[in-house]
C-alpha cells in the first residue's frame, strides 16, 4: 500500500467524478497519489463509462487501500459527485475532476488551514488551450473573509469561487445542511453548490497556494449551452446571501454571462417567452455593474429593443 489512512478513517475523502475518461486518469490519479498529505481516500464514482475507465478504476483500487470503486448508471457529473458524498468517510471532503491534475502540496497546503474557517479555498494553475500554457489564478496571499459581500467580490472577480475543485469542505456542514449537487443542472453546478455551502458558514479563508492544476477546454464555448434558468438560480442564491446586493457589489462578469445564455435563449424563443429573462438582465445590471457605462445597453434600452439586438449578434 502506498500512503496511510489513521484507524480513525481518512481524514479527508477525494472525489472524483470518472466518465470516459481514459485518457487522462492516471494522470490524474497518479498525481493525487503522490500527495505529501496522506491520510486521505479516493472516491472514483464511476458514472456509466463505455471506455476502460472503470478496469483503470480498477487497478488502482487494488493497487492503493485508500482508493475506493463505486460504480453507477449514467447520470451526469452532479449524481456522481452526490454519491462520493453519499460514500465520503473523511472529516473534510474535495473534488477533483478526472482530465485535470494535482501538485503534491494541494492537499497538504489547505489542510493546514482546517479548522480555522469553514472552507478553504487556494489559488490553480489553468492550461490555455489555444497557447499550450499554463496561468496561476490566485489573490497572492492569504485573507480571511467574514463579511460576504467582500467575499463575494474577491473571489468571483478573481475567478476564485466559480468551481468546487479548489476548496476544502467540511462534511459536518454538508450533511448537517443536506447539501447536495443539483443534477438537472448541465451547467453552474459548481457554483450553485459552493454558493449553497457558503450560506452555512461564517468564515472563509483563501491562501496564494496554486495546487490545482485545470485544463481547460478547447471548446469551452460551445461545449455548454449556458443554460439560462441554472445561471438565474445561481443568481437569485447571490441575491438571497447578499440581501439583494442593492448595487453595492462591482460583478459585471455576472452580467456578461448573463447575456450569454440569454443571447443564446433568444434565437430560439419569441419575445414573450424571452420577456421576463431580459427583465431579470436589467435587474442583474443595475445590480452588478462597476461603472456608468457598464452594461448600459441591458441596463437603459427597452427589453424589446434589446431582445432584436441580442438576437441579432448571436445568429
Amino acid at each position: 500500500m502506498n500512503g496511510y489512512i489513521t484507524p480513525d478513517g481518512p481524514a479527508v475523502s477525494v472525489i472524483i467524478p470518472v466518465y470516459n475518461a481514459a485518457s487522462t486518469l492516471e494522470r490524474c490519479l497518479e498525481s493525487i497519489l503522490a500527495q505529501s498529505y496522506v491520510n486521505f481516500e479516493v472516491l472514483l464514482v464511476d458514472d456509466g463509462s463505455t471506455d476502460s475507465s472503470a478496469d483503470i478504476c480498477r487497478t488502482y483500487e487494488e493497487r492503493d487501500s485508500r482508493v475506493r470503486l463505486v460504480s453507477q448508471p449514467n447520470r451526469g457529473v452532479s449524481a456522481a459527485r452526490n454519491t462520493g458524498l453519499d460514500n465520503a468517510r473523511g472529516e473534510y471532503v474535495v473534488f477533483c475532476d478526472s482530465d485535470d491534475m494535482v501538485k503534491d502540496f494541494w492537499l497538504s497546503s489547505m489542510m493546514a488551514e482546517a479548522g480555522k474557517a469553514g472552507m478553504v479555498v487556494c489559488g490553480y494553475n489553468i492550461h490555455k488551450p489555444v497557447s499550450d500554457e499554463w496561468e496561476k489564478v490566485t489573490l497572492g496571499h492569504t485573507e480571511i473573509f467574514t463579511d460576504d459581500d467582500v467575499l463575494l467580490e474577491t473571489l468571483l472577480r478573481g475567478r476564485l469561487l466559480q468551481f468546487v475543485w479548489n476548496k476544502l469542505f467540511n462534511m459536518s456542514v454538508i450533511r448537517e445542511s443536506s447539501l447536495r449537487f443539483e443534477e438537472s443542472f448541465t451547467i453552474f453546478e459548481d457554483e450553485y453548490f459552493v454558493l449553497g455551502y457558503i450560506r452555512h458558514i461564517s468564515k472563509v479563508i483563501c491562501i496564494p497556494d496554486c495546487g490545482y492544476c485545470y485544463w481547460h477546454p478547447a471548446d469551452f464555448m460551445k461545449k455548454y449551452d449556458f443554460g439560462i434558468d441554472s445561471f438565474r438560480a445561481v443568481v437569485e442564491l447571490i441575491y438571497s446571501i447578499t440581501g439583494n446586493g442593492g448595487g453595492k457589489l462591482r460583478l459585471p462578469s455576472i452580467v456578461y454571462w448573463y447575456k450569454i445564455a440569454l443571447g443564446r435563449y433568444v434565437l430560439s424563443h419569441t419575445y414573450k417567452e424571452s420577456e421576463d429573462y431580459l427583465r431579470f438582465a436589467r435587474r442583474l445590471a443595475e445590480s452588478f455593474h462597476d461603472g456608468i457605462l457598464n452594461h448600459a445597453s441591458v441596463r437603459f434600452l427597452p427589453p424589446r429593443l434589446l431582445y432584436l439586438l441580442l438576437k441579432a449578434a448571436h445568429r
